[in-house]
């Protein structure tokens, strides 16, 4: 299938270029290095991670309302088991 093309009706709303943008190294000092690296050496993982950014971003677009609350109610459920086994690990 393939994702739905970006529409920004008009100049109140952020284009593509603002949405999709790299991140800062000055934002997030910690990745700095990272950053640096993966442009100098690797370039293409930088941009498959763009492109699994806006593929998660197309198919969140295609959920309905129901299909949203039934995945809250999943996470929820997986974050209650989290924190069941968590707690009877430090039981233990």
């Amino acid at each position: 299938m393939a994702p739905p093309p970006i529409v920004v009706p008009d100049e109140r709303f952020a284009t593509a270029e603002q949405i999709f943008r790299p991140v800062d190294p000055a934002l997030v000092p910690e990745l700095a290095g990272v950053l640096a690296f993966l442009a100098e050496r690797e370039p293409d993982m930088l941009a498959a991670v763009a492109d699994v950014d806006r593929s998660l971003i197309w198919a969140a677009l295609e959920m309905s309302p129901l299909d949203y609350l039934d995945e809250g109610a999943r996470l929820i459920e997986d974050l209650d088991s989290f924190r069941e086994r968590a707690d009877a690990q430090n039981v233990a």
